[in-house]
């Protein structure tokens, strides 16, 4: 799912990628329709992308497996879902939250159509509003048959059940009658999720009944995303990040990185945050102290990834530049011909991006 695992970590640590120069594995070409800039997710030995629609490709050589036209713009989350033979892929838009079949439904023969596709649409069941380029809406999270998600056009947030849509529970985490709220992607461990939100709020609900754990309105309006991990709870921020207690919220440490980030994410290792300053740099900050390691070169947001030592992030929405996790030094960088060039995903020595009308598959180059 996007950022790996519940928790929004952006870490697989039993994976690799490519560590030098790289080329592309494969290109495939999506149908006309196709616009993506939210990031691939692998399930098994297929590929799946969303951008105005479902694009499904084998992992191996980027073969078609099937498309699904449809209203979805975010990364998928797949959970197992008992009714089915194969899993649910949960994606949102601008018209709520959708369950799609991960094995694409049966095709109707003669034309573009797919029986059992999607399997479900939940809350708000509104109407699909068209964004510019098929703009991400916020990613959702799936954890042990259960989809966690803000609600599109509230201030909600919502627990939906995998199988069939239907809502576990439901909190309003602004009480506002203005839909004012913008949130993060939600992270999510065995207790709780935790949510930020602009403007200026971090919040914990408990996982089975929704019942908030606590609330906290924070001195930065901007509180962009969150992880959780053994330490506690990374939250980055328009300036910098702050490790917060999963018991209460309260500050274990905070460190202005002097940024203006508006949007984009940290990963984490166990040692590590690595996170851009929406500006022109890249830093790497112990977990435990908040200490800037090192910093390098890097412009505007990011959602990077880190994989066997190395960290790729996507400068500007144009380029992919992997540092050493150590050292901070750049090992390669990669434009493509297109843009945007979506956040990568990575395994079997390979990354895996959506670069608007592609997926592309890269390798190191020989």
């Amino acid at each position: 799912m996007p950022r790996y695992d519940p928790a929004g970590t952006g870490h697989n640590p039993d994976v690799s990628g490519p560590t030098s120069d790289v080329e592309p594995a494969w290109i495939h070409e999506a149908p006309a329709w196709f616009r993506g800039a939210s990031a691939p997710v692998r399930l098994g030995e297929t590929v799946y992308a969303t951008g105005g629609g479902l694009l499904a490709c084998a992992a191996a050589d980027g073969t078609r497996a099937f498309t699904h036209e449809g209203p979805y713009t975010s990364s998928l989350a797949a959970a197992n879902a008992s009714p089915y033979r194969t899993s649910t892929l949960a994606a949102t838009s601008t018209g709520g939250l959708y369950g799609l079949n991960a094995g694409g439904g049966i095709e109707v023969p003669g034309s573009d159509r797919r029986i059992g596709a999607q399997r479900w649409s939940g809350p708000p069941r509104a109407e699909y509003r068209p964004t510019i380029d098929h703009a991400p809406t916020t990613n959702p999270v799936a954890a042990d048959g259960t989809i966690y998600a803000p609600v599109v056009g509230t201030n909600d947030l919502a627990a939906v059940n995998a199988n069939n849509g239907s809502v576990d529970w439901r909190v309003t985490v602004v009480d506002d009658e203005v839909i004012s709220a913008s949130f993060g992607r939600p992270a999510v461990d065995d207790d709780a999720v935790y949510l930020a939100n602009w403007p200026n709020r971090v919040s914990a609900y408990d996982r089975v009944d929704g019942t908030q754990l606590w609330q906290r309105d924070r001195d930065e309006q901007m509180q962009l995303s969150t992880t959780v991990t053994d330490a506690g709870l990374v939250v980055t921020t328009r300036r910098g990040v702050a490790l917060l207690d999963t018991d209460d919220g309260e500050p274990i440490w905070e460190r202005d990185l002097d940024g203006n980030a508006t949007e984009g994410a940290g990963a984490v290792t166990t040692e590590r945050v690595l996170v851009s300053d929406g500006l022109e740099e890249f830093h790497a900050l112990d977990l435990e102290t908040g200490e800037v390691d090192w910093s390098a070169p890097l412009e505007g947001e990011t959602e990077p990834v880190v994989a066997d030592g190395v960290v790729y992030a996507v400068e500007r929405n144009a380029s992919l530049v992997a540092f050493d996790v150590e050292s901070g030094e750049e090992r390669f960088r990669y434009e493509p011909s297109e843009v945007p060039l979506s956040p990568p995903i990575v395994g079997d020595g390979r990354l895996l991006v959506v670069n608007r009308s592609r997926l592309i598959a890269l390798e190191e180059s020989t």
